[in-house]
């Protein structure tokens, strides 16, 4: 977690530098794969922190960027191990046992876009890009305390983690509703490749799958403002953001090699669904 902030607040002091924006949002995060030991979701509340540049033309060109990275943190969520192999236990093993675990995930998410708007006027942008982004999550695993020793044993205290690299296409709208005030939305759709491994479970391999993003927004302008120098324009403004945001991370064929459980293989999906509340300034 330390790294993660860490690294959160180098690239706050850099970014925010030329502008930007601060988010604070609250949602929840489902988590399904077989490789957690239940073929149910995990379903966990999270707080996320963000650093934002929602839209960007470069020196009043068509030409844009955006940005967005956030730190994602979560409570805690235990499920019982309904794929647990009870047949490991040593006997007298317990009728129907069934072992209790506790999960906590934590990770940093960044997304960069460079494009250019098809259609530009005023305040108002229709415009498309392309994408690099990276995802670093962990998932926490502990065991209960009424858990065997044997299940602390071929299940112990760990951290899945997943690393992903992804490329793809993004679309970039806003509309002036009235003045001041602006409605703004981003889809994005790609491809991720990377890797998920916690050695301590058997898991550890190479993955390939899909990234989905969607967002609307309402953006107010508090202060708004225009001055040129020489032949520059700037346009200062400090403005207020609230939205909802959802992402949606999928990889195919992880592989566990663990006789605990009965499962040898699996897809894994990540949902994060959150609303946000945002506090920006630009030039």
């Amino acid at each position: 977690m330390k790294k993660f902030g860490l690294i959160f607040l180098a690239s706050g002091i850099i970014l925010t530098t030329y502008g930007g924006e601060f988010r604070f949002g609250k949602g929840s995060f489902e988590i399904k794969s077989d490789i957690f030991g239940t073929d149910g979701k995990i379903k966990e509340d999270t707080t996320t922190y963000s650093l934002v540049e929602i839209h960007k033309n470069i020196f009043n060109s068509r030409i844009f960027y955006s940005y967005d990275i956030t730190f994602i943190t979560s409570k805690t969520e235990q499920k019982y191990l309904n794929l647990y192999n009870s047949t490991v236990e040593t006997f007298p093993s317990p009728i129907q046992y069934q072992p209790i675990m506790k999960y906590e995930l934590q990770g940093l998410d960044g997304q960069v876009n460079l494009g250019g708007d098809i259609l530009k006027k005023n305040k108002n942008y229709l415009g498309s890009s392309i994408f690099l982004g990276i995802s670093l999550p962990y998932i926490k695993s502990s065991n209960d305390s009424s858990n065997t020793d044997t299940t602390k044993q071929y299940l112990p205290d760990s951290k899945t983690r997943l690393k992903t690299y992804r490329v793809g296409l993004s679309l970039h709208g806003g509309y002036e509703l009235i003045p001041r005030l602006n409605l703004f939305g981003t889809v994005s759709y790609g491809y991720q490749t990377g890797n998920v491994e916690n050695k301590q479970w058997g898991i550890d391999g190479s993955v390939n799958g899909t990234y989905l993003s969607a967002l609307l927004g309402l953006k107010f302008n508090i202060v708004e403002s225009s001055k040129k120098i020489w032949f520059i324009t700037l346009s200062p403004r400090v403005y207020i953001t609230s939205g909802f945001k959802y992402d949606r991370w999928k990889v195919n064929d992880i592989k566990i090699n663990n006789t605990a459980l009965n499962i040898t293989k699996d897809d894994l999906t990540m949902e994060n669904k959150y609303g946000f509340f945002g506090f920006g300034y630009s030039f």
